[in-house]
């Protein structure tokens, strides 16, 4: 089956969302629809990402259309929002998904329902709607359409889960997705995730790690903190990690250097931070013995 995964708001103009307890809605259905894509690939779905790039109500509404030719169901992330308990309440407000008025069937919208609301969420249960743009375009196309309000934005109690839960409401979609169309859901692996202190690029982070058949591995998303850009590369039809150009940390560096950061930063009425910024550059050391060189020559 082909599944088209729309994540929420965001576009150009930009559309956050909403906003709440320190998140913002469009960055969390990119990075949601991020994860659950391979998950759902895992259990055989043919998945195409919605272009992260665009909002897809705000392509409709200016005469745009939605890639919906082949597929065979439509997942759309958001995030709720109007629980106004910023504070928390010691309880979550909760998950819910909406169909279209008119559909029929909702035994995988259930599912995902149910598996999501297991992780502690409320189970506001199945909403109908027909004044949904999205929706009602992708129902027009006879394509049933899910939209999974993950859970409260502007509810405390709902973000602390979330955060501590964000993989497993990613596999809890997938595997709700996979219950509904009769597929067998796997079952998660029994190794231990532990916090670990991981060194990535000079720096030290605390990572979600694993061991298997005597290997470590760490959380793909861990990479997050050092300025490693972890996504999913459509083209090739795998995750991709894209490094940064510039060093979380650097080691410290020897006289030469020193000497051809003073000689730049003096040339140039730099301040500290954006030397340093520059010796982060992965070739940093040898970019600032060049310019010092240039600054000497031309003096």
């Amino acid at each position: 089956m082909n599944i088209l995964l729309i994540a929420g708001h965001g576009g150009t103009p930009y559309d956050p969302g909403a906003c709440g307890c320190g998140y913002t809605e469009a960055v969390e259905t990119r990075r949601m629809a991020t994860d659950v894509a391979p998950m759902l690939r895992a259990y055989g779905f043919h998945v195409t990402m919605y272009d992260q790039k665009n909002d897809a109500y705000k392509v409709l509404r200016n005469g745009g259309s939605l890639p919906l030719s082949g597929m065979g169901y439509v997942i759309e992330l958001h995030l709720n929002a109007a629980a106004n308990d910023p504070q928390g309440n010691g309880k979550t407000t909760g998950v819910e998904v909406l169909v279209h008025t008119d559909e029929k069937g909702i035994t995988v919208e259930q599912a995902i329902c149910r598996r999501i609301a297991a992780l502690g969420f409320q189970n506001r249960g199945i909403k109908r709607k027909n004044s949904l743009q999205v929706m009602n375009t992708v129902h027009r196309a006879g394509i049933s359409h899910a939209l999974i309000e993950t859970c409260f934005i502007d509810d405390a109690d709902d973000m602390k889960l979330y955060k501590a839960k964000f993989y497993d409401i990613a596999r809890a979609i997938a595997d709700g997705v996979a219950e509904g169309f009769g597929k067998t859901v796997k079952k998660e692996d029994t190794e231990v995730v532990e916090k670990k202190k991981v060194v990535i690029d000079g720096a030290i982070f605390d990572c979600s790690c694993i061991m298997k058949n005597d290997e470590n591995y760490i959380r793909m998303r861990d990479l997050e903190q050092a300025a490693f850009t972890v996504t999913y590369d459509e083209k090739v039809d795998m995750p991709e990690i894209i490094v940064p150009q510039t060093r979380a940390q650097v080691y410290p560096w020897d006289d030469e250097v020193q000497q051809a950061m003073d000689t730049v930063q003096a040339a140039a009425g730099l301040e500290d931070k954006t030397v340093v910024y520059l010796l982060k550059y992965e070739y940093g050391e040898e970019l600032l013995k060049k310019l010092a060189k240039a600054v000497q020559g031309n003096a």
